[in-house]
């Protein structure tokens, strides 16, 4: 049995990390931070000579990237001085969390669309992750009902940056649209009073007692509500 463990090599990796930050193989620099001659450094570029652990961590910490990248085990630098850094994140993110929804919540997210995937992966964590449960813990209908939020949710959010991208884009408009949506959740014709007025309807869970604060709640959010309306209508006509 062959037990031999092949070197590590990280030739092609090094020789990157020197043409994406513009250094050449005889900077002092390079000799200064990485403990390293020019002989040493060009065995490595020639991958005639494995890198030590202390050797790998500190040219990862110098080039600001990863022993991973650095011994050919992720081909993300993740260079956080990079422009291209966060192109490269996602990309990176994107394919971890199509893995934990394969591993965690038995789903493949088929989604091509990096972006659209994180935000499927953010959605998730806040509405059902933070509970310590997973999609396999729904049933067939809830799991329906989550993925149709979830795509509204993130057409909403395609919308939105759409319009702050136009030439002739007002902030003013979106506040309105924020404004509308908490005002649909909690002002006084929210759908969550009406949810609410809905179930009392045929309610056999909440007290007597319950349901009549309930009821009462309801009347004077509209009695409220009318008062100020006539203030203002009042204040039009005078």
């Amino acid at each position: 049995m062959n037990c031999e463990i092949s070197k590590i090599k990280i030739g092609n990796q090094l020789q990157h990390l020197l043409e994406v930050n513009g250094f050449n193989i005889s900077d002092n620099v390079l000799f200064e931070n990485l403990g390293l001659n020019q002989l040493n450094l060009q065995r490595y570029l020639n991958n005639e000579q494995t890198p030590t652990l202390e050797d790998t961590i500190r040219q990862a910490n110098f080039f600001n990237t990863s022993v991973d990248f650095i011994t050919g085990n992720s081909k993300y630098v993740l260079d956080t001085w990079d422009y291209n850094f966060l192109e490269e994140f996602f990309l990176y993110s994107s394919e971890k969390i199509k893995d934990h929804f394969d591993n965690r919540h038995n789903m493949d997210i088929a989604s091509e669309d990096s972006i659209e995937t994180i935000l499927i992966g953010l959605l998730t964590y806040m509405t059902l992750s933070r509970t310590g449960k997973s999609f396999e813990d729904l049933t067939e209908e809830e799991i329906a009902n989550k993925k149709d939020a979830f795509r509204e949710i993130i057409s909403l959010f395609h919308s939105c940056i759409t319009m702050s991208n136009q030439d002739c884009f007002d902030i003013k408009e979106l506040r309105a649209l924020n404004r509308s949506i908490v005002d649909y959740l909690f002002g006084d014709y929210s759908f969550a009073n009406e949810r609410i007025f809905n179930g009392l309807e045929d309610n056999t869970v909440e007290s007597q007692n319950d349901r009549v604060q309930l009821l009462k709640a309801c009347i004077n959010q509209n009695i409220d509500r009318s008062h100020r309306v006539v203030k203002m209508l009042n204040e039009l006509t005078e």
